[in-house]
């Protein structure tokens, strides 16, 4: 049906005027037109949410479909894609100004990003940590409106207010407040975690409790002048290049050693 009625809206600007030139003219700028009307919001929407500010190793995009392309400074990342980090290790700058730093064995899915500068309902960044660690600095998604950002993994579900955090995820979850707070849920409870805690989360069923265990611990790197830190603030540092692998271990490390207790 629209097909038809596409033929019928060229057959009158023919008729309109029987000159060829202004026939050509009209032809193209309908067309133009057409085209603009047969886009999905979402095709003329469709940006990046993030850029890869740093990466080392052989890090990929995974989109819906299963199909892999490789990361390199400056590409971009968009909803739906799942960043496998493999031995590598990257960082992500979003557009909202959030930083992420991705650790070696690691994957994490931009589930859903909305950003137009604004504070309205409309904004959100909606991510899922599938395994490994990551710290981030948060952007400007979730300041006003808590429910705008959300971290899922299969064992809790994160939420910040105005916040840096780190997250270690193997069967269970480590999860470390450096500044501001994050709320740690899951079917169980919720728990506030404030800078300079840490909580732990062994399964989707028991309550997240404190730990004096840090989620960045089994993945802890030597520091060095060549080496700068991951920091708080509008201008991050970079992140420390890789080690060339991670220990056997890394997940059972990321379990506390010391009882639940508040630190």
């Amino acid at each position: 049906m629209f097909g038809f009625r596409v033929r019928i809206f060229f057959r009158k600007i023919q008729l309109a005027t029987h000159d060829p030139m202004k026939n050509t003219a009209l032809l193209q700028v309908a067309g133009a037109l057409l085209l603009s009307l047969c886009l999905s919001p979402a095709t003329l929407m469709a940006a990046d949410a993030a850029k890869v500010d740093f990466v080392v190793g052989e890090v990929v995009a995974i989109q819906a479909d299963g199909t892999r392309r490789q990361l390199a400074r400056g590409a971009g990342v968009g909803v739906a894609e799942t960043v496998d980090t493999g031995s590598g290790r990257a960082q992500l700058r979003f557009t909202d100004g959030a930083m992420v730093s991705l650790q070696p064995q690691t994957q994490f899915r931009v589930d859903a990003y909305e950003f137009k500068g604004g504070a309205d309902d409309s904004e959100k960044g909606f991510f899922s940590l599938l395994k490994g660690a990551m710290r981030t600095i948060t952007g400007a998604i979730g300041k006003g409106n808590r429910k705008a950002y959300r971290l899922d993994t299969a064992v809790a579900t994160i939420g910040i207010r105005g916040t840096e955090y780190a997250v270690a995820y193997g069967r269970s979850i480590t999860v470390t407040t450096n500044s501001g707070l994050v709320e740690v849920c899951n079917n169980a409870g919720c728990l506030l975690v404030e800078a300079g805690q840490s909580a732990y989360v062994p399964d989707a069923n028991t309550a997240p409790a404190f730990t004096k265990g840090s989620a960045l611990d089994p993945l802890k790197l030597p520091t060095g002048p060549s080496m700068p830190e991951f920091t708080a603030g509008d201008s991050p540092g970079k992140i420390a290049p890789p080690p060339q692998r991670l220990p056997s271990n890394w997940e059972a490390a990321a379990q506390p050693r010391q009882s639940h207790a508040r630190s």
